[in-house]
Formats: structure tokens, C-alpha cells, sequence
């Protein structure tokens, strides 16, 4: 492999335009070799702001009889040469460079984005997490030739993940990342290199099948819903948690609480009796066993379902993962346990293939694609939340492979994926299960769309209560932002980008001319409207815009979201004629395209965000 230079500047700020260069350092190695390094204070000629000296260490003194930067550069592009610049987050560091012109034809390689790829599950991405996670023994320090050696210890771990990647996998990920300029290229591109010259062998990994949440082999009698369930005695649940049971067996640092006990009973008594029960239970009671030790023994006493809702998915993880395999072991139940989110949680088979066949089409597709790809050698759940997706352009590339399409069907599935899709098969697993663990939202649209989300129950358990009425407004309302249409927009395209454009490149050989002419003018039908919809919406949102600035005057200024129910005594306010016109020239236009005529309903909300 060529030598590489890993290159790391201390600033003043984040802005390349108004902040300057406080320290420089670098180093040039190949593979594990150090050939020479480059260090330096700069004096940026301006007061080094105290939270940078913090946290740097670098002040004022220190770089007063420092060289400034235009006095180092030659210095540092003679360094450099022509070789690979490696950074974390490389894009940052040069762009300080941007305004000498250096370094612009230099290759680019970036730990972020090779953490990203080859460490999916990871918690964070940060030079400092990733030292410590990779085991490397060179610290970052926020000083500049300390965080060049670093981000070369994180690349020499990292190149060696890649190379030990499966043959076809690193193979396509080096297609894909061919015709986009994405920092994470040139490693695996040498990656690959390495393996087909230096024969190298890679780890047997392979993408191990999608499985729900319990093995198929537990599946057990059918759940069902008794007309005259079987109660059971609140003090045999109790007794799991008395002085000398099961629980203080089994757990070594097991205290016994007395409130503890007297949710539980109450809990067997509610299930029992078909009673509903409002307990406010404080931090330390232990409120997950109290409901879960008399949920388990009625489920399974009953062969039914118990449904347990809460609003965060950290507490689901905790009941799926730990409270509730703790409890069956305590206990010694063959209780079968599984959780169910909403459709966007999983990741879709389908669409994950169609998106290879398509290729991603920027930056942060090649590295979404590729870190899915390298999560599904060892993942088996498909679970959106056993993957590290950063910032919203990632989530938002996540929603185009996730199984939140209206198109997906459970036919269609079986069909195209031979039942691998993660989602049908945690349903399949959520029909088998005596403790179904949802979240509130799943469990409002549940109710919202008439009990067809999840499988049959009478009895549920709703933990984290008091986050429930936030959670039916959020659950049971539609967001509409500008970006989002705008989004959809650019994603319909035209002639010669977008949807539209696939089709008419993917059907310019496989039809007759007359057709393909046909299907041509259509496109353009179609493009034409798109960008005439595109114009009424922005009119449409200026108009929003005018009016919530109408209807909060006299306000402080200070108010950073506003919002106003559209009530029929508020379509009478000034400005909002302007609203109704717009949009109604934009459901005229959705008429066209073929979409339902919509509606601003009286129980819409205006909301209109800045200062």
C-alpha cells in the first residue's frame, strides 16, 4: 500500500470562512511504518476563545511567537506531496485549506466513514470512542499530532476489518462506491487489492437468515383469547417475591420491597378479575416484575396474550432482552416473549435489493447501503434499532429500505424474500407469543385502524403511562412539512433524473419507439405537473407562513414554535383566503396526477417554527 498522510487541525471554530487554523499535525506512514511527522502552533492572530483553550489546551501565550499559517504551508504541502490525506472527518480539516487551494486533487479517506461501514452496531463514531473500542493505545487528546496518530491506529484497525470482509461483499461495495466521490472508497478499493494479490483469507461470515424473536421450534399451542379465563391467587405471584423465593435464588443483590408486593397483588387481581388499575409507582419499586411476574403466570395459566406498551425503546429492549429471559430463568417458565414495532423499525429485503440494483446515487446512500450490508453478516433481526444510523440524511436513506411501504404485502413478501422479511416474521413471532411487547404508538394505531396492527388480545399492561397522551397526539396525527413534498419531488424527477427517468433509461431498449414515444410524452406530462406542484406549495407555504405571522402579532418575538388549531372560526381570520387559494390550486394539480383530492381538515394544526 502507498504511503498515506493522516492529517488533524485544532481551530478556532467550526466555520472555515470566519475561523482560522490554531495547530497542525500530521503524520505519513505506510501500513504500520512511520516515515516522518509534521507538527506546528499556528498564530491565528486573533483571541483564542476560552472553550477552545479548554478543551485544546492551546492558549493565547502559547501561540503569540508562532508562525502563521500562510508561513507553514509550503512546508506542509511539501509534507504531503501527493499522497492520500486520512482524517476523521476529513472534509472538516481541509476545508481550511480550501481557500489556499491545496490538497484539492489529493485522494480522501475518512475513519468516519469506514467506522461507520465496518462497525454498524457502535454506539459513536468519535475519534475518542473509536480509540477506545478498537483498543488502541494512542490517546486523543484534542492536540493535533495526537489525533493524527490516532486516526492512524483506527485506520490500520479498520483496514484490516475490510480486508477480512466476504470476497462478493467487499467486491460490491467497491462497485457501488465506483462512480461517487465518497471518502470511504480508496480503503476499500485497496482492500480489495490487497486481498486478490496478498491472498489473504477472510473470516468465514456469512449473512446469517432473518429470524423473529423466538425460534419457530417454540411455537407451542396456539394463543388464544378465553371467554372465562382462569384467575390466579396473588399470593402464590406473590410468593416470588417474598423472603426465600425464586427471585432471591436467583438474583445475588435481590431487596425485597413491600410496595413492590402490593402492585404485584394488585396486578394479579386487575388480570383475574377483568378490573382496570391505575398504579403510580416511584423510582426503586420495581414496577416491570410486579407486572411482569403475575402477566407471565396468567398468560401462560390461560394459553393467552398480555400486552405490555411502553413509550421508549430503551425499556423495551430492557424487558425483551433482560427483565423478562431474568424472569423465566428465576422461575423456570417456557414463556414465549416477543416485541413488535411499527413497520419502519425493520428493514425490508425487497427494497434493501432493489437499492443494490439500482445503486446508491450520493455519499450518504453508498454508506448506508454499505453499512446494512456489512450489519447483516451478523444480525439477525432486521431491527432498525441494532444499527447506528447518524444524523437525518442517514435515517432519511434508512426510510427507502425500510419496511414502511403501503405496497408491501405479505404475498409479496414470501414471494420476492422466501419469508425473510423482519417484519412478518416478528409478526409471526408476535401470534406465538404470551408477552407482546409494543410501544404506545403501535399500540394507538392498533386501535386507530381497528384492531388489524396487532394480534388478538385482551389484556394489556401500559408502563410509562404518563407519556400516553403525547403519544395518541403523535401517534394518530399526519405531518406534512415543505421538505417532506419537496423531497418526494425531487425524488419523482423528470426526464432525465428521478423515478421518471429510471423508467425511461430502463425502457429505452426493451419497447417499441411508438411505445417508448408514448411513454415519453407521458414522462413529460408528468414533469410538467411536478414542477408546476412544486411552485404551488411553495406559494402555498408562504401563505402558512403570512398567516401564523398575522395571528401572532403582540407576541414575543422570543417564541420560537408557534402553532394554531385550524378551527372554522379561525378561516375567517385575515390571510387565510390566500391559504385556502393556494391549496387549492395544489389539489388541483394532485387531482391531475391522479392523487385524492385533499383537504385541509378543521382539526389540522398550523405550525410555523423560527423566531
Amino acid at each position: 500500500m502507498t504511503s498515506i498522510v493522516a492529517l488533524d487541525l485544532e481551530t478556532t471554530g467550526l466555520d472555515p470562512q470566519t475561523d482560522a487554523i490554531l495547530e497542525i499535525g500530521a503524520r505519513r506512514f505506510d501500513g504500520n511504518r512511520v516515515e516522518d511527522e509534521f507538527t506546528t502552533l499556528i498564530n491565528p492572530g486573533r483571541h483564542i476563545p476560552e472553550f477552545i483553550t479548554g478543551l485544546t489546551g492551546i492558549s493565547d501565550e502559547m501561540v503569540r511567537q508562532a508562525p502563521h499559517i500562510r508561513d507553514v504551508l509550503d512546508g506542509l504541502a511539501g509534507f504531503i506531496g501527493d499522497s492520500p490525506i486520512l482524517g476523521h472527518n476529513i472534509q472538516f480539516d481541509l476545508s481550511f485549506f480550501k481557500k489556499y487551494k491545496l490538497f484539492e486533487l489529493n485522494d480522501r479517506l475518512d475513519t468516519y466513514e469506514l467506522a461507520a461501514v465496518l462497525m454498524p452496531s457502535a454506539n459513536r463514531y468519535n475519534l475518542g470512542s473509536l480509540v477506545s473500542q478498537l483498543g488502541i493505545a494512542l490517546p486523543a487528546t484534542h492536540r493535533a499530532l495526537d489525533d493524527a496518530r490516532a486516526t492512524h491506529g483506527v485506520f490500520q484497525r479498520l483496514f484490516a476489518q475490510a480486508q477480512e470482509l466476504p470476497l462478493d461483499l467487499l467486491a460490491e461495495i467497491v462497485r457501488h462506491s465506483e462512480p461517487i466521490e465518497w471518502a470511504g472508497a480508496w480503503a476499500f478499493q485497496k482492500a480489495l487489492q490487497a486481498r486478490s494479490h496478498e491472498g489473504i483469507q477472510a473470516k468465514h461470515v456469512t449473512s446469517r437468515p432473518y429470524e423473529p424473536n423466538e425460534p419457530e421450534k417454540r411455537k407451542g399451542p396456539p394463543i388464544q383469547v378465553p371467554k372465562e379465563p382462569l384467575p390466579i391467587d396473588p399470593e402464590e405471584a406473590a410468593s416470588v417475591l417474598e423472603h426465600g423465593g425464586p427471585f432471591t435464588r436467583y438474583f445475588e443483590s435481590y431487596e425485597y420491597r413491600p410496595e413492590q408486593v402490593e402492585m404485584l397483588r394488585a396486578v394479579a387481581n386487575a388480570l383475574s378479575n377483568g378490573q382496570h388499575l391505575m398504579v403510580e409507582a416511584g423510582t426503586g419499586v420495581g414496577k416491570s416484575f410486579a407486572y411482569l411476574v403475575p402477566a407471565a403466570m396468567f398468560a401462560l395459566q390461560n394459553n393467552t396474550r398480555v400486552v405490555v406498551s411502553t413509550n421508549t425503546i430503551n425499556l423495551q429492549d430492557q424487558l425483551i432482552k433482560k427483565d423478562i429471559p431474568d424472569l423465566c430463568a428465576a422461575l423456570g417458565l417456557d414463556l414465549r416473549a416477543a416485541v413488535l414495532k411499527g413497520r419502519s423499525n425493520y428493514l425490508c429485503p425487497r427494497r434493501l435489493e432493489l437499492l443494490r440494483k439500482r445503486g446508491p446515487a450520493n455519499a450518504d446512500e453508498m454508506r448506508v447501503l454499505a453499512k446494512v450490508l456489512v450489519w447483516q453478516l451478523q444480525n439477525s433481526s432486521g431491527d432498525r434499532n441494532e444499527i447506528n444510523l447518524t444524523g437525518p440524511s442517514e435515517r432519511d436513506v434508512w426510510t427507502h429500505v425500510s419496511a414502511e411501504d403501503d405496497a408491501c404485502t405479505n404475498e409479496t413478501c414470501l414471494e420476492r424474500t422466501g419469508g425473510a422479511c423482519p417484519f412478518f416474521r416478528s409478526k409471526q413471532a408476535a401470534q406465538n407469543a404470551h408477552i407482546l411487547v409494543v410501544n404506545h404508538a403501535l399500540l394507538l394505531t392498533d386501535v386507530a385502524v381497528g384492531n388489524r396492527v396487532l394480534p388478538d388480545y385482551e389484556h394489556v399492561i401500559i408502563d410509562e403511562g404518563h407519556h400516553l397522551e403525547s403519544a395518541t397526539t403523535d401517534s394518530l396525527s399526519f405531518r406534512l412539512t415543505q421538505f417532506d413534498i419537496d423531497r418526494l419531488i425531487r425524488e419523482t424527477g423528470g426526464s432525465n433524473s428521478g423515478v421518471l427517468g429510471t423508467l425511461l433509461s430502463a425502457t429505452r431498449d426493451q419497447i417499441r419507439p411508438s411505445e417508448y414515444a408514448q411513454l415519453n410524452q407521458r414522462v413529460e406530462r408528468a414533469t410538467d405537473l411536478v414542477w408546476r406542484l412544486q411552485e404551488q406549495v411553495r406559494i402555498f407555504f408562504d401563505g402558512m407562513g403570512e398567516f401564523v405571522s398575522l395571528q401572532r402579532e403582540g407576541q414575543p418575538v422570543s417564541s420560537y414554535a408557534y402553532q394554531e388549531r385550524i378551527l372554522p372560526a379561525t378561516r375567517t381570520q385575515p390571510g387565510w383566503d390566500a391559504v385556502e387559494v393556494a391549496w387549492g390550486a395544489a389539489a388541483e394539480t394532485l387531482t391531475l396526477m391522479g392523487w385524492k383530492r385533499w383537504k385541509i381538515s378543521s382539526a389540522a394544526w398550523a405550525t410555523c417554527t423560527g423566531g
